[in-house]
Parts: C-alpha cells; structure tokens; sequence
C-alpha cells in the first residue's frame, strides 16, 4: 500500500494550514474558530505521520458536508447587511471560511479521493483572506505562512537560490502593493474626486437638465469622451435635428425649462411592453390603414441611448406619438418637447412615431409643413414666456437688434418681416463672427474678475463663440423685435453609413438652436455659422464597423427582451390551432398512412415474387437433372421405391455405377436447401 512520505516538508504543511486556520480566525475576531481548524489540522497530521499512514485506511472523500456547508454560509452572506463607503469584513471572512472548511475534508481524505492540489490551493486562499485588514503584527503571520507554504510544496531537491529569488519576488511584490497603498492613503480624495467627475461625464451628455447653463455643452466637444455614441435612432432617413428640451426663460447665464405643460399624454394601448401614449387620438395605429387613405403613413422608430436621459424624449419634430416602457404618462409641453422618461429611473430606450409625409429639412415646421398627422394648433401655440427677454438685458439686445439692422414684428396680425429678421440674422453671424469653442474674457468673468458682463455679454463683444452662445443670443434678439422664440438643446447631423440600418447621433453631435414661431407654426432656425474644421477626429474603419457589430448587438437583445417576438409565436399558435381544428391534418395524415402502407405493400410483394421466380427456376432446373439420373440409375438396375427419399435412395446406391448419375444425386442433396 502506498504510505505518506513523513519529513520535514509535511511538517511543514502541517504548521502551513494551522497558521492559516488561526491567522483567518483572529483577523475577524473568531480567534475560537481558527483555533480548532488549527487542532484539526494538527491531529490529523499526526494521525496521518503515525498509525493510518496507508491512504487506503483514510476515510474516502464525501462531497455531501463540502455541499452542505454552502446552504448555512450563503444564509449568513444573504443576510449580512452592507457597510456604507466600503466592504464588511463578513464578505471576505465567510469565503475564508468555506475555503478552510474544504481544505480540512481534503486532508482527511487526502490520498483516498482527497488531492494535495486542492489542498494547497484552499489554504493559500484562507491565508490571504486572512490578511484582509490586517492588524499589526499579524501580517508577519501571513507572511510566514506563505514560507511555510513555499517549502512544503515546493520539488525535492530545490537548489537554495530558487527559494531566495522566491522571496525577494515575494517582498519586491509586497512593497509595490504597500507603497501603492501609501500612495493611495495620500491621494485618494484628489484621485476618488477625479474619478466621480471622469464618471460624470462619462455617464451624461452636458447641456441637458432642468437648468441649462450656457457653455455646458463645450463639455460634449472637449472631452475625450467627444467621440462615444450616444444614440442609435433606427431608421434608415433620420432627421438632421432630433430635439430634447424647449428653454423658455433666461437668467444670469441659464436657460429654464418652460413649467406649464399643455397636456398629460396616457397610455392608448400597448405595444407589448411598452405603453404608446398619443399626441392625438388614434394617430399611432395609422400605419394599420390602407395605403392612399388619409391617415396613412405613420412610421415606428425605436431609439436607444447609452446615457442617461434626464427625462427627455429624444425624438424629431412632429411626432405624434410616444412608446416606453414602465411610464404611466408623459408631460407634453407647447412646441413638441416630451418628458417623464425618469419616473422609473434611468431610461435606454424609447420609440417615437412620425408621419411618413412629414418633410425632413432645416427649415421644417413642427404642424405647418405635413400633409397628414397635423398637430392641433393648441398644442403649438407660443406663450407670452416666448417673447420674454428681460430687463437686465434689453439695453443689450437693443444694441444687437440695432447692430443687425432688425426690424419690429408683429406676429399676431402677420404684418412683419419675420422671413428678412432671420435672414439678417444668419448674414451678420457669417460675416462678423467666428465659431470657437475657446471665447477670449469668458474665464476671467467666471472668475469674478469683471462681474458687470455675463457670458452672453462676453461671447457679443468676442465675436466668437459656439452654438449655445449663437441660439442664445438670436433667441433673445429676436424676441426683441416681436418674434416668438425658444433655446433648443438635441443632436443635430447624425452619422449616416451605407448599409447600416440605423443612423448614430454621437457626444459631439450635441447642439443647440432656436425655434421660431413664423407662419402660424415652429420652425427650425439655426443661427450657427458652419465650422470649418470638424469636432474631435473622425471615426476609423475599425470603430465604424465595431459599432456596427455592437448595434446590430443591440437590436437582438432589444428584440428578445422586447418580447415582439411573442407575436409571432402567438400567430403562428393561432394560425396551426385553426388548422388543426379544420380536419385537413386528419386527413392528410390518413392520406400520408395509406401510401405508406401501399408502399410497404407494393415493395413485400414485389421482393416474395422475385423469391418464388428464383426458387422455381432451381427447382425445375434439378427436377430435370434429378429425373435424368433417377432414369440412368434405371437402367444400370437401380429404381427409386414409392415414398422413398432421394437420400435414402442415394445411400442404397452409393459406391454403384453409373458414378455420374450418383454424383448428381449427392449434388442435389447438398443444394437442395439452398436458397
């Protein structure tokens, strides 16, 4: 029988396991516990030395306790409560714990379904649990027990030097992760602060909250995050502006969000999961009518984000509907703006309904430019918050509007040159500014150092600037002169590739512009001059086409989370339980079991006639020959009796002539059987 080999390695392995049971137990105060692993570990050492050596005598190895044990340790871990601002020590004790606990079945029956390697693996483990938050003075402990550990398992006849490097390895490792913990100690409030703001942009697109204050989307542009997708809108013709928010009043700096919605939109019915709440009634189900009838052409766009939302339904201008999931309602305010994706926290995905007629442009009016779809004028009207500019900035608005050569509209009776105020407008941002996300004096105002001009201020003295600065400034002048207008925040020029089926608004296609209420109806206006040179860098081949991947990706998982999928099942369901109630699969399964039964039929009979034809022409064949030697035996004297076999006959005449006619005999005896 095979016997353990005693010396001074497994003393060694011994003094191993009873340093890592009690290290373990005094760490997290259970110094008991690890105090009678180590006993065990010591008595079953000693046992395993001295009168069981043979493994064979060992108790065999009993998956049941190392099963067991899970059941009352993931109790205690499910009801463990957590620690605020870092981890409770019964988080890392309870592993420890179960890891000891196999370790201890495997050196029982080490050698009789026990392994040595599962040993050492699970000491090793409780050893390092056991550093966890190590008071002073046991990380000695730890670190003996990784010696002990080293020179039990380590290859007889090991050259010395190999276990030195082992340990200058060992202690160059420690005071890497020591100074790195110093290091930590001493910067983590500058580094966890860092961090949080790294989070912070990472996690939300700037410029869209409650408040928008003006310059928080240079955040989107500067950032290395300028490039990270933040919309997939699947449609193959997306609008060039898919709009957030409507700012309705200016302040210091801040734009604010209008606070009076126009209509509470509810669920009309349910599309699965997600409840579709309509601008009108009955204008999402259009697209179920008969093509060429008036209500035709509504369109279903699914729209995912990778960030948060803040509320806002991202859609295009003129949707007459809305789709989510886990909403009971949605705000609706004047203008289009949608919220109330925020009830159930964050939001990732939403679909939006637009009219098939609507026209895709720049100057694209929210009700005015459809032919089907309209929007009720209600819901479209300006209030007088749209014309509202603000003393602490009209002595500067007059000098813009006097600047630009603007002119007094009036909106109410039509009499106005809304059209020529914007083109104005347009001419004199072209010709006299530059865009820039940089605006020379911005940081010295935010600094206090001039308190008397704020940034718009600023950014009209600069002559440069960005879109928030642009849709800020013409809102605000055009108000000045009688023209409803609002601040805008979306994305605007989505990133269209060929083949792909969705289009991708990225960070830095964020971008603010002005609504204007020309005609009787909102439009678009964009006062930004163009850039001439592109934000950030533009996508390389392998990030367009791993963003393809990934969006593909994410439909799949959309639709079996979705559960449109169910839809099929259910018609297909219903389609086969009418079909089968109709009688026609009886039928044909009648059909089917009689041409094969007349197959199988036709076959049996066809292979029995080949059988019989065969056999009959043998038997003819040797009837003649046998009757031809039956004459020939005749006539030498030989007569086969009545009743007499041809065996019998051929053995009374065996040995006679003529020795032809027996030979034919004894030929038809031995073929006679064969088939």
């Amino acid at each position: 029988m095979k016997k353990e080999i005693v010396d001074i390695r497994y003393v060694a392995k011994c003094l191993f396991l009873m340093t890592a049971s009690f290290n373990l137990g005094h760490t997290f105060e259970a110094t008991w516990l690890g105090l009678l692993f180590a006993i065990y570990f010591a008595v079953t050492g000693f046992l395993n030395a001295t009168s069981r050596k043979e493994f064979s005598k060992r108790p065999k190895y009993n998956k049941i306790p190392a099963y067991g044990a899970i059941v009352p340790l993931a109790l205690y871990w499910v009801v463990t409560p957590g620690v605020e601002n870092g981890v409770n020590p019964m988080m890392i004790f309870l592993p420890g714990l179960y890891l000891l606990f196999l370790a201890a079945l495997q050196e029982r029956s080490r050698g009789n379904g026990g392994f040595e390697a599962f040993v050492a693996f699970d000491g090793v483990a409780a050893l390092l649990f056991g550093m966890f938050m190590v008071p002073k003075g046991w990380a000695v402990a730890g670190i003996v027990g990784l010696l002990l550990c080293l020179f039990a398992y380590s290859r007889r006849g090991t050259a010395w030097y190999k276990y030195l490097l082992f340990v200058l390895l060992v202690v160059a490792l420690g005071g890497i992760a020591f100074g790195g913990w110093r290091y930590w100690r001493a910067h983590r409030y500058e580094k966890g602060a860092r961090w949080a703001e790294d989070y912070y942009q990472r996690e939300r697109v700037m410029g869209f909250d409650q408040v928008a204050a003006l310059g928080s989307f240079g955040s989107n542009y500067n950032g290395k995050y300028n490039s990270q997708v933040v919309l997939r809108v699947w449609d193959s013709l997306p609008s060039n502006y898919l709009k957030a928010a409507s700012y309705e009043k200016y302040v210091a700096g801040i734009w604010k969000l209008p606070t009076e919605q126009v209509k509470t939109l509810t669920p009309a019915y349910y599309q699965v999961d997600y409840a579709v709440m309509e601008v009108m009634d009955s204008v999402t189900s259009m697209g179920e009518t008969p093509a060429g009838s008036a209500n035709h052409g509504v369109r279903q766009v699914w729209v995912q984000s990778s960030v948060k939302n803040f509320g806002f339904v991202f859609a295009p201008y003129g949707a007459v509907g809305y789709a989510a999931k886990d909403v009971d309602s949605l705000q609706y305010f004047a203008g289009g703006m949608v919220r109330g994706l925020d009830q159930n926290g964050k939001r990732s995905d939403w679909y939006y309904f637009v009219c098939d007629a609507q026209e895709n442009g720049d100057a694209q009016g929210v009700g005015g430019s459809q032919r089907n779809c309209v929007i009720p004028d209600s819901l479209l009207a300006y209030s007088e918050g749209d014309l509202h500019v603000g003393a602490r900035y009209e002595t500067l608005m007059d000098s813009v509007v006097a600047e630009m050569g603007l002119v007094r509209s009036d909106s109410i009776s039509g009499e106005n040159s809304d059209a020529e105020n914007l083109q104005r407008v347009l001419a004199y941002f072209k010709n006299h500014f530059t865009y820039s996300l940089q605006i020379p004096g911005l940081e010295r105002w935010r600094s206090g150092g001039n308190v008397t001009r704020d940034p718009l201020s600023v950014f009209w003295h600069a002559k440069q600037g960005f879109c928030e600065y642009y849709a800020t400034l013409a809102a605000l002048a055009l108000r000045r002169v009688g023209i409803p207008a609002r601040y805008a925040t979306g994305f605007a020029h989505p990133e269209v590739v060929e083949g792909r089926p969705y289009a991708v608004f990225r960070r830095k296609h964020a971008h603010s512009w002005v609504e204007v209420f020309v005609d009787g109806h909102w439009a678009i206006f964009d006062p930004t001059p163009p850039m001439f040179s592109p934000l950030g860098t533009e996508p390389s081949w392998f990030s367009v086409k791993w963003e393809g991947i990934r969006g593909r990706a994410a439909r799949i998982m959309h639709f079996l989370k979705e559960g449109e999928w169910r839809r099929s099942v259910d018609s297909w369901q219903n389609y086969t339980q009418s079909f089968i109630d109709s009688g026609i699969p009886y039928l044909l399964l009648v059909l089917l079991s009689a041409f094969l039964v007349a197959i199988k039929t036709r076959g049996a009979l066809r292979a029995r006639q080949k059988r019989i034809v065969s056999t009959s022409a043998k038997a003819i064949h040797w009837a003649k020959k046998l009757d031809a030697a039956e004459k020939e035996l005749a006539r030498a004297g030989f007569h086969r009796e009545p009743g007499e076999t041809v065996g019998d006959f051929l053995r009374r005449v065996e040995g006679h002539e003529p020795a032809d006619a027996v030979e034919i005999l004894r030929e038809y005896e031995r073929n006679r059987w064969c088939s």
